[in-house]
């Protein structure tokens, strides 16, 4: 039985890799960050193949650094011996989070008082 995990993941600053893998599959890959607080960001690079990739890249993609991704992983295992430590995992489903509204003036003010 496979392992699932899923949450908020941020776009990391390497652009996503769209390509067409030798037997025809499009595949997706995608640099992203588990922010789990102050100095807490765990790494992933995240493959995601098939149709579905290819439809949810054409039209979401390109992606900005931060943008924010709402993941549903397959078998994440961490890679090491790697410069950085890093999580690997295939792609179950994606969603484009919107994002963050500016705070507004009100609520700064408020911040402030």
């Amino acid at each position: 039985m496979p392992t699932l995990t899923s949450g908020r993941f941020f776009v990391g600053r390497q652009a996503a890799t769209p390509q067409v893998e030798q037997d025809g599959t499009f595949s997706l890959t995608l640099r992203v960050v588990d922010n789990q607080g102050l100095h807490a960001n765990e790494p992933y690079l995240v493959r995601w193949r098939g149709a579905e990739a290819q439809a949810w890249w054409a039209a979401n993609g390109p992606l900005r650094p931060g943008a924010a991704l709402q993941l549903e992983l397959l078998n994440p295992r961490a890679q090491l011996g790697l410069r950085v430590p890093e999580i690997h995992a295939q792609v179950s489903s994606c969603r484009l989070l919107p994002p963050r509204a500016a705070p507004t003036q009100q609520h700064t003010a408020a911040q402030t008082s």
